[in-house]
């Protein structure tokens, strides 16, 4: 009886010690290769202790699963090979506003096929084993995830907005995205991805900026500097669009632009700016919205105030 027990308490502890990393999820291959006896493994689901998370896993506890545990789930069912991809890897890397409750897994072109309630499967001739994530859960690099989620998107402005989020909440740098968007060679918003692409390198960080570069563009006017660091008394902070040939420093406020934290900081900005001779346009994108094109002619006659012609055609 004491073998037994002191067998048990080893048992136990070995499972916890190999599923505790992995959310406490873990494939009965794995229990068994770590030592865990298979009567062990048997009285706790039959106890009611642990519970069957889907044909190769196990939960130890009988609760319910958390998305976390979900996505170990995932990945551990489809395979060796198996790793989060799109938008449920850029989750796991720490984006956050991306709302899908599908978990979007990728592995190799000829996989073995399982089907998983909440899961999708992506196959892939171009995996690659160094596009991988190692540490924790296995999980795409979030550059490429951002271009495999954008290639997956429902809209083109939905392809573009997941790539600049990655971008904007630095789970990746701008020139990472680029290389991974020029390696598409087809999908429907492929043009799209490298125009946003193109932008994130130039130093864009949001849709709204995204939106009122691309419309500027069109329209022929002047292009900015971007992300332009000035150093202040204060500290360091950076212009969304910078003009200086025309004395022009361009932002495009977003609604977090009116809490009053925010407001203080911009005033205090904008009246940095006036004391080194610029002007302050701010475009909020609930104007913007409401009618582009009265801002862009505004911006125009701004601009052609200030010495600005439109090159000949």
């Amino acid at each position: 009886m004491t073998t037994s027990r002191n067998e048990a308490a080893a048992g136990l502890a070995q499972a916890r010690a190999l599923a505790g990393p992995q959310e406490d999820v873990a494939t009965w291959r794995q229990l068994y290769a770590a030592g865990v006896p298979r009567w062990l493994v048997r009285r706790e689901l039959r106890v009611g202790r642990w519970q069957r998370s889907s044909s190769q896993t196990v939960a130890l506890h009988n609760g319910p699963l958390p998305d976390a545990a979900r996505r170990w789930v995932a990945v551990l069912e489809l395979g060796p090979r198996a790793a989060l991809d799109g938008v449920t890897a850029l989750q796991a890397a720490g984006v956050t506003a991306l709302t899908d409750e599908v978990v979007h897994v990728v592995v190799p072109r000829g996989a073995q096929r399982r089907r998983l309630t909440g899961v999708r499967r992506h196959e892939s001739r171009r995996w690659r084993a160094e596009d991988v994530v190692k540490t924790g859960i296995p999980r795409v690099r979030p550059a490429v995830a951002a271009v495999h989620a954008a290639l997956w998107a429902r809209t083109e402005r939905e392809a573009v907005y997941v790539v600049t989020l990655a971008v904007q909440q630095r789970v990746c740098a701008a020139e990472e995205l680029a290389r991974a968007v020029g390696e598409v060679r087809r999908g429907r918003w492929r043009r799209a991805l490298i125009e946003a692409a193109a932008d994130l390198v130039g130093g864009v960080r949001s849709l709204g900026e995204l939106d009122v570069a691309r419309a500027m563009r069109e329209r022929g006017l002047p292009e900015p500097a971007r992300q332009v660091l000035r150093r202040r008394p204060s500290g360091r902070e950076y212009l969304d669009a910078d003009f200086p040939a025309y004395g022009i420093s361009l932002e495009v406020d977003g609604a977090q632009h009116d809490e009053p934290d925010a407001r203080l900081s911009d005033l205090l900005r904008d009246l940095g700016l006036a004391a080194d001779g610029r002007t302050v346009v701010r475009i909020p994108l609930v104007a913007w919205r409401l009618d582009r094109k009265a801002v862009l002619d505004a911006l125009e006659e701004l601009f052609s105030a200030r010495g600005w012609r439109r090159p000949a055609a």
